[in-house]
């Protein structure tokens, strides 16, 4: 079918080179853009409508890559794949970025590392991730480490915060901030959970905040009036 299809092109096209270059730039002019792909976070006809301007452009002269450079700009495409369907198609399918946290204010951070923009951002259950705006990496990296250590908790990062001095912040979901300083970030983390577990999980209420920057323990801040 695909074969026919081909044969089919490779006559209109050498029709239209008989017939000139005029009549091969409407033979081929793009009449549609077909947006294919599972979508969450945009829509087919909200992409189809940002790459208008490809409408009644030639197959013949239009390029892959000016049409892909055009996709990826797109806020939520993370890849895509262009094909030309002859006579008149321009078919691209879509790969949508898939956020993995928040990064400062109205940004994301997507599973492949990638800063995502949105105009609208969603509301999603995901860690808040906060530091320099040069530091999106060094963030990601550490908030990694750290949810391999909390894995076997029950305690889940709301928060992750990289201070500007380059001191380290936690808010759980459960409400405690725990500061962790600069160094030995994972075994001060460690620590932490260890004291957690066995003297301040059944008071949660009571606590304030946690500085688990020392070497041997941590110090809990308590909640006034309780």
């Amino acid at each position: 079918m695909r074969l026919i299809a081909l044969f089919g092109a490779l006559l209109l096209i050498v029709a239209a080179f008989f017939q000139g270059d005029d009549s091969s730039e409407e033979w081929f002019a793009i009449e549609k853009v077909e947006i294919q792909g599972d979508l969450e976070y945009t829509t087919h006809a909200a992409l189809e409508s940002e790459y208008v301007a490809f409408l009644g452009r030639s197959l013949l002269s239009v390029s892959l890559s000016e049409v892909l450079s055009s996709v990826l700009s797109s806020e939520w495409v993370q890849s895509a794949e262009i094909r030309k369907v002859w006579p008149n198609t321009l078919q691209i399918l879509v790969h949508e970025h898939t956020p993995l946290a928040y990064w400062r204010n109205g940004q994301l951070i997507s599973t492949s590392a990638d800063i995502i923009s949105p105009r609208r951002v969603p509301e999603l259950p995901l860690t808040h991730l906060h530091g320099p705006e040069d530091a999106s990496d060094i963030v990601l990296e550490q908030f990694g480490l750290v949810s391999q250590v909390l894995s076997s908790s029950t305690l889940k990062v709301s928060v992750l915060t990289l201070e500007p001095r380059g001191a380290w912040r936690i808010t759980f979901a459960n409400g405690i901030e725990v500061k962790l300083g600069r160094d030995d970030i994972l075994e001060r983390l460690q620590r932490f959970i260890a004291v957690y577990e066995s003297d301040l999980s059944g008071r949660m209420g009571l606590i304030d905040s946690v500085d688990a920057r020392y070497p041997h323990g941590v110090a809990v801040s308590w909640k006034e009036n309780k």
